[in-house]
C-alpha cells in the first residue's frame, strides 16, 4: 500500500475529527478520493482489511462473558427480530420487487442482520463493550452470526463441512490455550501470540472448515476470557488493530463513487434503519428490559451487515 495513501488517511481522518465526526469517515473519503484518482484496491489492502477486522472482533471476544449469550433477551430477541423482519421485508420485496418468495424471503432476513464490524468498533470507541447494552448488542450479533451461518447453508453458498462440528471441542482447547498464553510473557511475544490465534487458529483455521473467520476470531477470543492476561493481550493488540482497520475503511471508499441508482437504493435501505432500530427496541421492551437499555442496544445494532453483499452476490450469480 502506498505511503500517500496512509498519508492521505491521516489527514482526511484527522480533518473529519477536527470536525465532530469519527475519523473512520475520513477514512472513507479517502478511499473515494483515491479512487477518483484512478487508484484500485490490491491483493495487499484485502488482507490488511481482513486482519483488522479479525483482531477486532478477537479483542471483543476477550471481553465477553457466555453467560450473557444465555440470556433470554439475546438469543430470544434477537431470532425474533430476524423473524418479524424477515416476513415483513419478505412481502414488501415479494409485492414491491416481483422477486419469487424465496429470493424475498432471503434477501429480507439478509438486511434482518446487523454488522458486527461496525457495531464492536462504535462501542468500543465509547468505551461501552463493557457496559450491560454493550455485551448486550454483542452477544445478538453473535447469534446472528450462527444465524447467518445456517442461512448460508441452506442458500448453497457456503455449506460448512462436516467437520465443522470440530468447533463444538472448542473448550477442550481452553487448557492448552491458557497455558501457551501464560508462556507468552509480557512482550512481543505476547503480540505474535494474540495474532496467531486471531489469523491463524481463528481466521485461516475456520475458514478451512467452511465457516466465518470473523465468527472464529471471536470465539477464540472468547476462549481466554476471565483470564488475567486477557486484558493484557487485547491492550497489547489494540493499537496494531487500529492500524491495520483503517485498510478495511479505505478498501470501502476504493470500489468506487455509488451509481445514481445505488444511490437511490442506499437512501431507501437508510430510511428502513429507524424502523430496524424501532423493532430491536419494542421487542427488547417486550423481554422487561429498561428503556434506556433497550435504546443503546438498538442504537448499537441500527446497521446492515457484510453478510447482505454474501447473499446477494450468491443471488446475482445464480
Amino acid at each position: 500500500m502506498d505511503v500517500l495513501w496512509l498519508a492521505l488517511a491521516f489527514l482526511l481522518g484527522l480533518l473529519f475529527r477536527r470536525l465532530g465526526l469519527p475519523p473512520l469517515v475520513g477514512y472513507l473519503a479517502a478511499g473515494f478520493v483515491l479512487n477518483a484518482l484512478g487508484q484500485h484496491g490490491s491483493e495487499l489492502l484485502d488482507q490488511i482489511a481482513h486482519a483488522g477486522v479479525l483482531l477486532l472482533l478477537f479483542s471483543v471476544g476477550l471481553k465477553l462473558r457466555f453467560k450473557s449469550l444465555v440470556r433470554p433477551e439475546v438469543w430470544g430477541g434477537s431470532l425474533l427480530h430476524l423473524a418479524v423482519s424477515g416476513v415483513l421485508l419478505g412481502v414488501g420485496f415479494y409485492a414491491v420487487l416481483g422477486l419469487p418468495t424465496g429470493q424475498a424471503l432471503l434477501l429480507a432476513l439478509t438486511l434482518g442482520f446487523s454488522s458486527t464490524v461496525l457495531a464492536a468498533k462504535a462501542l468500543e470507541e465509547k468505551a461501552e463493550l463493557r457496559a450491560f447494552h454493550g455485551r448486550l448488542a454483542i452477544g445478538v450479533l453473535i447469534i446472528q452470526d450462527l444465524a447467518a451461518l445456517a442461512l448460508m447453508a441452506v442458500a448453497g453458498a457456503a455449506a460448512p463441512s462436516p467437520w465443522a462440528l470440530l468447533i463444538f471441542g472448542l473448550p477442550l482447547l481452553r487448557p492448552l490455550v491458557i497455558k501457551l498464553l501464560d508462556w507468552s510473557g509480557h512482550d512481543e511475544l505476547l503480540v505474535l501470540y494474540g495474532l496467531a490465534l486471531a489469523l491463524v487458529v481463528g481466521g485461516l483455521g475456520f475458514e478451512h472448515l467452511g465457516l466465518s473467520a470473523e465468527l472464529g476470531a471471536l470465539l477464540l477470543g472468547v476462549l481466554l476470557v476471565g483470564h488475567p492476561k486477557a486484558m493484557e493481550l487485547s491492550r497489547a493488540v489494540w493499537s496494531l488493530k487500529e492500524v491495520l482497520l483503517v485498510g478495511f475503511f479505505l478498501q470501502i471508499g476504493l470500489l468506487g463513487w455509488p451509481s445514481l441508482a445505488a444511490l437511490g437504493g442506499a437512501v431507501l435501505l437508510a430510511l428502513l434503519l429507524p424502523l430496524k432500530a424501532a423493532l430491536f427496541f419494542f421487542i427488547l421492551i417486550a423481554f422487561r428490559l429498561r428503556a434506556r437499555t433497550a435504546f443503546l442496544t438498538a442504537l448499537a445494532l441500527a446497521s446492515y451487515s457484510e453478510f447482505a453483499l454474501i447473499v446477494v452476490k450468491f443471488m446475482v450469480s445464480n
